[in-house]
Order: C-alpha cells, then sequence, then structure tokens
C-alpha cells in the first residue's frame, strides 16, 4: 500500500531539508572526522529518501539502491577516508570566521530555487518542492570544493556535490535504473579508493595536504 501523494511530498520535502542542513553543517564544521561523521549522516538521509520513494513508486529496485547507499556511502567510503582524516594536519584556518561560507551557501540555496522555479512553479509532482535542495545541496558541495585548504576536503566536497546530483535524480526521475545507480556508486567508490592514494602519497612526501603548500611546490 503506497503512501498519499501529500503525505509522500511532506516526507520528501522533510528528508530533503535535512539533507541540506547537513551541508550547511558540513560548511561551518572545520573538524575533518566531523565533516565525514556529517556525510556519513546525509548519505543515510538519502538511503531513506530512496527507501521512501520505493514505497511511494512500487520500485523494489530503489530498495537495492537505498541499500547501496548504505552500504557505500554510509559505511564504506567514510570507513575509507577516516583511514586518511587522522593524518591530516589541523589546518590553520579553523580559526577564520565561519560567516563568509555559511552566507555564500545560503546565497545558493536562493539561486537554486530561483534556476528551479520554472520547472516547479506549478509542478503538481510531490518531489518538486525538494527539487531546488537537491539542486541547493549540489552547489554547496561545489563550494566546498572550491573553498577547501585541505585536498582531503575536495575529496569531501566532490562526494557531496555527487550526493545532491543523486538526490535531484531521484526526486526527477523517481529513480535512474537500478543498474545506472550500482554504475554510479562504482565509479564514486573507486574515485574515493583512488583520492585515498594519492592524499596518502601527498602526505607522505610533503607531510600535508594544505592546497597553499601544494600550490607553493608547483612554483
Amino acid at each position: 500500500m503506497t503512501a498519499p501523494p501529500t503525505a509522500f511530498g511532506q516526507l520528501t520535502g522533510l528528508l530533503a531539508s535535512a539533507v541540506v542542513a547537513t551541508a550547511f553543517l558540513i560548511v561551518w564544521r572545520q573538524s575533518v572526522p566531523g565533516r565525514l561523521a556529517l556525510f556519513a549522516v546525509q548519505s543515510a538521509l538519502l538511503a531513506a529518501l530512496a527507501g521512501a520513494t520505493a514505497a511511494f513508486t512500487g520500485k523494489h529496485e530503489l530498495l537495492v539502491v537505498a541499500l547501496a547507499v548504505l552500504a557505500v556511502k554510509v559505511w564504506a567510503i567514510p570507513r575509507i577516508l577516516r583511514r586518511v582524516a587522522p593524518a591530516v594536519p589541523r589546518s590553520p584556518t579553523a580559526a577564520r570566521s565561519r560567516v563568509g561560507p555559511l552566507l555564500a551557501a545560503g546565497i545558493l540555496v536562493f539561486v537554486a530555487y530561483a534556476v528551479m522555479f520554472p520547472l516547479t512553479g506549478g509542478t503538481p509532482s510531490p518531489t518538486a518542492a525538494g527539487l531546488p535542495l537537491a539542486l541547493a545541496t549540489g552547489l554547496i558541495g561545489l563550494l566546498v570544493c572550491a573553498t577547501a585548504r585541505l585536498a582531503f576536503t575536495q575529496v569531501l566536497g566532490f562526494l557531496v556535490f555527487e550526493n545532491g546530483v543523486f538526490m535531484l535524480a531521484l526526486l526527477a526521475t523517481y529513480g535512474l535504473p537500478a543498474l545506472v545507480e550500482a554504475g554510479v556508486f562504482l565509479d564514486v567508490l573507486v574515485a574515493v579508493l583512488v583520492a585515498k592514494v594519492v592524499l596518502g602519497e601527498i602526505r607522505e612526501s610533503i607531510q600535508s595536504t594544505d592546497i597553499d603548500r601544494l600550490r607553493e611546490l608547483r612554483g
């Protein structure tokens, strides 16, 4: 038995809002392990969103997608990156103001609503309200990539961006084919494994993953 569209829309809106909230917290937090924990929470919320969509649409393959999110993004990726995170030194930017990045993230939310309004402004879809929030999550991930002072944080920003893309596809199409989703998860996992190896080699070579120091080495 599927849930009524109004209840499903409210649930997806709530979950989408929580996903964006975790993106804001990732921007706000300076601790690398803390950001990893927030990414795991964000991914768990996406798994719940996939499960709710499966219940509403009757697409049982989305349950497989939800389990894949839990296995890859909630368990495997944080476990892999956590082995690198303790070795990442505290950035001297820890004391810098967090108002600027948070303000930029807030502006990106307004930009996402402005961009998506022509598509969601009269759309009867119960998930329409969550589409701008999905786009905002992806944009905030790009913001984390662009403003990161550690190579590790750039990897994390890419993962947040990918979560936003996943949520956008889920809400817009009620789930891509499971085969496509499986390929995406595999690509993300491989990318994280490669990033772990690269970060490990950088750390062993120059004892730092600070972007400023890497630019100095470039010349």
